[in-house]
């Protein structure tokens, strides 16, 4: 047996019931290899041929990492929602929710109907782990087995007061305080019907966060200053969303939380968060990255598209759509920040008519992306939105952004103040 496959042949024949011959397990995984089959696949799709199963590897919630195939997970269902996805075409529905163990909570994808519901606590074999948002999601595929057992997550009692900027994805057993800015109550898809939920937007001394409650209490109410224990966190598009389900305790407090609004945050304090709501930044524009100016999003979707294809629908009819993506930095710490068209136009005086008319006049979209550099590259702007973390980074996508009235020389008057002070 050649030496370096060996621990992989040793591996394929452990999950297999029957005897194979060293010398064919190498050839058919050498000839999986010519064709550029990814090492882990290759071994799956021979332990599959030979009519063997692969051993799920167990797992807690708070160790899963996004790649992952055939894992084992035990835990409790904490919400379920249905809703319905075209792909390729054709709808198909899907089974999305939240499952806790003692560790930590995930977002999980379930591909067919195991009936399950709030509460449940079950065991899953050959789930494997996608990326959701830069997030870990654990999907039930074909393969997966779903049981449901009688046995319950304990979860520790004890939690001490985390204040807001301290929650993380993936948090149970949540205690915290806070105020309600405002609330709206919108309608969900579950697997029993339609559902009344509530958003909110939640603040204590110094940060903003977003709230989901999944059962309607009467201490939710705008106004009003709550203590809430046993909540979880899941992160939306990045930013981290304290959630509230039917074992949540909330209390209406006495003393009522003040919110005091920061003018602007440190980008170099930022890069210590998970995830941030509704922020102010203020730094120069040091570059525009690629994939700003002039761009096409699927009509279906609003996917980014090249060519007319998109990943999710194939080939669509694209719409004409303006960005930009800009490296903003304050001195502490940089990060990408993204500007739709609306704000692209605002601070650029460029609508998408006359980005379209720039890259006809030139035979290139690059123009478009050249002219917008020109008129802000270096320039110093403030930025409002919401901050998330991922593979590719920090980014901000702002939901406003301006010119700050402040002048250079004003700032350097200041700064030359602070050194001689």
């Amino acid at each position: 047996m050649q030496i370096e496959f060996a621990p992989h042949v040793e591996e394929i024949k452990r999950a297999l019931d029957n005897e194979i011959e060293d010398s064919n397990i190498i050839a058919d995984l050498k000839k999986l290899l010519e064709y550029r089959v990814p090492l882990n696949e290759a071994k799956r799709s021979l332990i599959k041929k030979y009519g063997g199963s692969e051993k799920s590897t167990v797992r807690k919630l708070k160790d899963i990492q996004i790649g992952e195939h055939n894992i084992e997970i035990t835990g409790q269902v904490v919400e379920i929602t249905r809703k319905t996805v075209t792909i390729k075409n054709s709808e198909k529905i899907l089974f999305s929710g939240v499952i806790c163990d003692e560790t930590s909570s995930r977002s999980f994808t379930a591909w067919s109907d195991f009936n399950l519901n709030p509460g449940d606590v079950i065991s899953v074999t050959q789930a494997y782990v996608r990326n959701w948002q830069e997030r870990p999601e654990i999907n039930f595929g074909p393969r997966s087995k779903v049981t449901k057992l009688t046995t319950k997550i304990q979860v520790m009692e004890d939690c001490k007061l985390k204040k807001l900027a301290e929650l993380r994805d993936g948090d149970i057993n949540v205690h915290t305080q806070f105020i309600i800015l405002n609330i709206d109550i919108h309608e969900i898809n579950t697997k029993d019907g339609s559902k009344k939920i509530l958003g909110a937007i939640a603040a204590d001394e110094d940060t903003k966060l977003p709230v989901t409650a999944w059962v309607l209490s009467p201490a939710l109410e705008v106004g009003n200053s709550i203590d809430v224990k046993n909540a979880y966190v899941r992160s939306f598009r990045g930013v981290p969303t304290l959630n509230i389900n039917e074992s949540t305790i909330v209390t209406k407090l006495g003393n009522k939380i003040e919110y005091m609004e920061k003018e602007g945050l440190k980008i170099g304090d930022l890069i210590m968060k998970d995830g941030a709501y509704d922020i102010m930044i203020e730094g120069n524009i040091l570059s525009i990255r690629p994939g700003s100016g002039l761009i096409a999003r699927c009509s279906e979707c609003s996917r980014v598209i090249q060519k007319g294809m998109c990943r999710v629908h194939e080939k669509v009819h694209e719409k004409s759509d303006m960005r930009i993506k800009a490296i903003i930095d304050d001195g502490t710490g940089a990060l990408t920040l993204v500007l739709d068209s609306r704000l692209t136009q605002k601070i650029c005086g460029l609508n998408i008519e006359e980005a379209q008319k720039i890259a006809r006049i030139n035979m290139s979209q690059r123009a478009v992306e050249d002219d917008i550099k020109r008129k802000i590259l270096g320039r110093r702007f403030a930025a409002r939105g919401n901050m998330s973390k991922g593979e590719f980074g920090i980014t901000l996508v702002a939901s406003d952004a301006w010119e700050p009235a402040q002048t250079i020389q004003e700032q350097a008057q200041k700064l030359i103040g602070r050194i001689t002070g």
